[in-house]
């Protein structure tokens, strides 16, 4: 990968989405391990070691995309970014349940 595709829209997305994964999933796990209320927790210390995860997460996507053979950023270079707009997500259409007969007990 060229360093010119580390500023490319697509290599820019992805690389948002993993650093907010990245905020997410560090905040969730301190927020759950303090095991405080909402209110009572001390916000700004876990914000900011999610903040210094999301920032890690930014620059191994950089490390990984000046090394790896693809076009995103990963060390292995298996991903290939999709160019322009991301299609439509398909929505699966729920198929029509047919009511089951209902069956009475017998009486013995």
């Amino acid at each position: 990968m060229s360093v010119q595709n580390l500023f490319s829209r697509a290599f820019l997305i992805a690389t948002t989405e993993r650093a907010i994964r990245s905020f997410a999933a560090s905040l969730a796990s301190l927020l759950t391990a303090a095991g405080t209320g909402l209110l009572e927790t001390g916000w700004g210390e876990k914000v900011s070691v999610a903040g210094m995860a999301a920032l890690v997460t930014v620059l191994l996507a950089i490390g990984g995309g000046t090394f790896g053979k693809g076009e995103g950023p990963s060390f292995v270079g298996g991903e290939q970014l999709a160019q322009g707009d991301p299609p439509a997500a398909a929505i699966p259409v729920p198929r029509a349940v047919e009511p089951q007969p209902v069956v009475e007990p017998s009486r013995v």
